[in-house]
């Protein structure tokens, strides 16, 4: 009876540090290179003094963007990621000419130009995740995401107030998988809710939008 009590203690033993060695193959600090895939969708409306419009158009492109995240274990299944992801550089977001009941102006004064360019931005993130092996786990994440705007407007688009920057809410699934020890590849898909951004051309007219981005991400990395 002494032996089968002490085997039983042995095996729940090497049972429970299998798997708090599940949680300790992801905790610790990551860096990884992404690629996504992403598309912005932009509604928006003008309104002045006598008439208002509203529309909304669709953008694609790749961007690669660094991850940096660190995993804190929480039991034998549990780890916390907490990180930040950055795409440094700039993308033309849109551009276009000023026009008058859907024709261009001709007069040099009236005639306008305006592009939009996203610069910088950055994520901040908190991904509760579960370790479904000693090589793989799925989380959902949190984060609070943020870009730079930069607006060239001129003649009869110039802007006398110009948008702030773009700040919203990242809301993501993924999952991370362990190549060896150290390198791993990780899947994800996110959706960004940017707050509403304003501008004003003139005294009597002003532009807002709200701004959507979905994203697919591959990330390949190393944890240290």
């Amino acid at each position: 009876m002494n032996k089968i009590c002490k085997l039983s203690a042995i095996a729940l033993l090497a049972s429970s540090t299998s798997l708090m060695a599940q949680s300790k193959s992801f905790e610790g600090l990551s860096l990884g290179l992404s690629a996504s895939a992403i598309g912005a969708e932009v509604s928006g409306s003008t309104t002045n003094s006598v008439s208002n419009a509203s529309g909304s158009l669709g953008k694609t492109a790749e961007i690669a963007a660094i991850d940096l995240s660190y995993g804190f274990a929480m039991g034998p299944n549990g780890v916390i990621q907490v990180g930040a992801s950055y795409t440094p550089g700039k993308a033309k977001a849109g551009s276009g000419v000023y026009t008058d009941n859907g024709n261009n102006l001709t007069s040099s004064d009236l005639d306008g130009r305006i592009n939009l360019e996203v610069k910088d931005p950055y994520t901040i993130y908190v991904a509760p995740t579960y370790v479904v092996g000693n090589n793989a786990a799925l989380y959902a994440k949190l984060g609070y995401s943020k870009a730079d705007i930069n607006v060239n407007a001129t003649g009869g688009a110039a802007l006398t107030t110009k948008p702030s920057d773009l700040e919203g809410w990242t809301y993501a699934i993924g999952s991370k998988t362990l190549l060896t020890n150290n390198v791993y590849v990780g899947v994800e898909a996110s959706v960004t809710d940017y707050d509403k951004i304003s501008a004003v051309r003139a005294t009597n007219v002003s532009t807002s939008a709200d701004v959507k981005v979905a994203q697919g991400t591959i990330t390949l990395g190393y944890k240290f």
